[in-house]
């Protein structure tokens, strides 16, 4: 997601702003990061919670610090940087305890080093964590009506592989934009891999459609859940969260909740509905959207959400607070992801001869798809109404198809995301 952030003391140089080296060090009572500059500059810093960071806006800047050893004491677990806009960067500092900065200041070049940018930190209560978001250090300001801790589009930071050198053996390499000699082809790595969250429709006091073979819907769901957790974890690359992994029923919007607390990078639910044609077939991929795209999609989408009311539970608080989060400009940024990620998958499932309806990609305001910034698809893998589509899902050969389609559209999205951040 893009912000609109921007300054007004800091007048740009000719030549972009360069950190050329981060280093941190531990002191008994802070942690200290030193930024290396090539010149002059403005900062912003301040921190926040929920999850924990320390952000530093600085005027656009190339990257080029290569490997950072990360401090001994484990508070730091990753760096992420990218553009505001065209004229802000942002650095993150992830930490894994609440955090206050203690002081923040520049030092200009001399004879032995180069402009650099200090900043101490330490650990403090949670409780204090709410005072320390409104401070706000150094001079380069930000426009009216901008909130701070909004996500912004960011290029995840590469972990370096441990070093044989004792020294190096915890090491963070942000990513950067590749060069003749350098090039970026993974900045998720084994400590930051993409986080991929699944989820099995229904369940519970909730069957959901029950197929012309008497098989449930949230028992299809469950084992095809269950079959794509399992490839995707072969593969190595990537870090798979399933919102239930047995059969009972989760609200719609703590489905949303479970994403957003995993900081998922891509949500799917999995469903298998029927309908009153008994004659359409195939799989469908659905994004979010305030309009159907169809009538059919309209009901569908009105079935799916009546879901919690057949749990005993009352919708229409949660939803509202949601759908006023669709409100903000951001969500469009997460919207397009899942949109591209769709399309992903209705090519790649033409391209393993998964029966899929005449329209395949289809909107509709599905409940579960609302969570503002995490790319979520809802994934009708066939419709339990129709007789060839319910004998294929009762298959386990047929879910494993569907799910190994599944992969390599993930490997697909991910790639393109991965050749988005590194440029």
């Amino acid at each position: 997601m893009s912000l609109v952030w921007g300054f007004l003391v800091y007048v740009p140089y000719a030549q972009a702003l360069s950190i050329d080296t981060v280093r941190f060090g531990t002191h008994p009572d802070k942690t200290r990061i030193v930024l290396e500059l090539d010149q002059p500059t403005d900062f912003k810093a301040f921190v926040l919670n929920d999850p924990y960071r320390i952000v530093i806006d600085l005027p656009a800047y190339e990257w080029n610090a290569g490997t950072i050893k990360k401090p001994k004491n484990g508070l730091v677990t990753d760096l992420r940087t990218g553009k505001l806009d065209t004229i802000t960067s942002r650095l993150v500092v992830d930490v894994t305890k609440p955090v206050a900065i203690r002081s923040a200041f520049t030092l200009p070049a001399s004879a032995s080093a180069k402009n650099r940018l200090v900043i101490d930190f330490q650990v403090v209560s949670a409780n204090t964590t709410t005072d320390e978001k409104k401070k706000f250090f150094g001079e380069l300001e930000q426009q009216p009506a901008i909130n701070p801790a909004a996500k912004t589009t960011n290029v995840n930071a590469k972990i370096a592989a441990p070093q044989k050198i004792e020294t190096q053996t915890n090491t963070i390499t942000p990513a950067r934009k590749p060069t003749e000699t350098s090039k970026v082809t993974n900045p998720f790595t084994p400590l930051r891999k993409p986080h991929i969250v699944i989820d099995a429709g229904h369940g519970g006091q909730d069957p959901g459609a029950i197929g012309i073979n008497k098989a449930y819907e949230k028992n299809i769901a469950l084992a095809s859940a269950k079959e794509l957790k399992k490839k995707l974890e072969s593969t190595g690359r990537y870090k798979v969260s399933l919102t239930r992994d047995r059969d009972y029923y989760i609200k719609l919007y703590k489905r949303v909740q479970i994403a957003r607390a995993k900081k998922a990078d891509l949500f799917i639910s999995i469903h298998a509905d029927s309908i009153d044609d008994k004659n359409v077939r195939g799989a469908s991929v659905y994004t979010l959207s305030n309009k159907s795209s169809d009538a059919q999609t309209a009901k569908l989408a009105a079935r799916e959400n009546r879901s919690d009311i057949i749990a005993g539970v009352d919708l229409t608080h949660e939803d509202k607070e949601v759908s006023d989060i669709l409100l903000d400009l951001a969500m469009r940024d997460t919207m397009n992801q899942s949109k591209f990620f769709a399309n992903t998958v209705v090519s790649t499932f033409k391209n393993h001869n998964i029966g899929l309806l005449r329209k395949p990609h289809r909107y509709a305001g599905f409940a579960v798809l609302k969570a503002p910034d995490v790319p979520s698809v809802l994934l009708e893998i066939g419709f339990m109404s129709n007789r060839q589509d319910a004998a294929l899902l009762a298959r386990s050969s047929y879910r494993s198809k569907v799910a190994s389609a599944l992969v390599e559209s993930i490997n697909r999205y991910f790639q393109t995301v991965e050749k988005n951040q590194s440029q």
